[in-house]
């Protein structure tokens, strides 16, 4: 496992780039003030779309156990024939066990800004009998090409139903208990999930989602302000419509039946203005909670604690 020295020099070149190439994006989406979420056209959904039958290739390039819990380092064929690194940490027994799928964040200088975000948590969590999954972003991966955002987005949503395909061919997965957490850029990308793959039965938001149309065009977020003042807005009505599907926002009233927990902090200006927020979770469907935290954007330990509490209900474990 690389040190956290190692994860942030590897990471900060591409996930720096990254985020001027989103917030770009962002800025070429925005036309008119919206508080509604967008409505993708019914193909928009071939995006995701991929072969069911292509081989996992799943394989194995370490493994670890450390009181009974086993940590394997594996990757598996994602996107288009992409390597998707993953970490798969699996409790000892042999009954049929519940499964999470863990979405990390993408903070520009970040140690966690990859697979390790969740790893403590997800070894928290196998004693109590859960398998999870926890994948790399692309823009977390050795080799890493920059993107536009809309491309990434389809690859990591793809990536991770091929993920949850992953944990669905195992023999000790309930199949009707499989939840995914996602932080920031992959909170969006879970919005996506939850909407397009009914498989998933339950799932955790954090510090996400939120239209991006509203945060680039209307939010108060100082980076937008300043990125509006520096765009040629005439360009930005047509990218916006073209890349719809990639957005949140146009997914918002498609959520459920799953039921939904959303973490937001109440000091994360920059990347999801508080009414940005409440305006994603007031249009969202679906079964829902939502908690705001005294906290920014990576949220806190009263976060952390409800999102333990909430897995552990909806996926029903036992006690601790």
């Amino acid at each position: 496992m690389l040190t956290a020295t190692q994860d942030l020099q590897r990471l900060r070149r591409p996930l720096t780039t990254f985020v001027a190439r989103l917030a770009l994006f962002a800025v070429l989406l925005a036309s008119s003030r919206v508080t509604l979420a967008q409505t993708p056209r019914s193909e928009d959904n071939a995006h995701f779309n991929y072969d069911t039958g292509a081989p996992l290739d799943v394989k194995q390039v370490s493994v670890k156990v450390q009181d009974g819990v086993t940590v394997q380092d594996i990757t598996y064929t994602g996107a288009n024939g992409d390597i998707v690194p993953a970490y798969l940490v699996i409790p000892k027994g042999s009954r049929k066990f519940p499964g999470i799928i863990w979405g990390h964040w993408l903070m520009p200088g970040a140690a966690n800004s990859n697979r390790d975000e969740f790893l403590e948590e997800a070894i928290a969590l196998a004693p109590s009998g859960v398998v999870s999954l926890l994948t790399d972003a692309p823009q977390a991966r050795p080799n890493f090409k920059p993107s536009p955002n809309p491309i990434l987005v389809a690859q990591q949503v793809v990536d991770l139903r091929r993920g949850l395909d992953l944990l669905l061919s195992r023999s000790d997965i309930d199949p009707t208990r499989i939840t995914y957490v996602g932080h920031s850029w992959d909170a969006g990308i879970g919005a996506i999930l939850d909407a397009t793959d009914k498989r998933f039965t339950a799932f955790v938001f954090m510090s996400g989602p939120q239209s991006m149309k509203e945060y680039v065009l209307s939010s108060d977020s100082p980076r937008m302000v300043a990125s509006r003042k520096a765009t040629d807005m005439a360009k930005v009505e047509q990218n916006m419509k073209t890349n719809a599907w990639a957005d949140p926002g146009s997914y918002a009233n498609k959520l459920g039946p799953a039921p939904a927990l959303f973490q937001y902090g109440l000091h994360d200006e920059d990347w999801v203005p508080l009414a940005d927020a409440k305006d994603y979770v007031a249009m969202s469907s679906g079964p829902k909670e939502v908690e705001f935290y005294d906290a920014d954007h990576a949220l806190n330990g009263k976060a952390r604690a409800d999102r333990d509490s909430f897995l552990r209900k909806t996926l029903n474990l036992k006690p601790d």
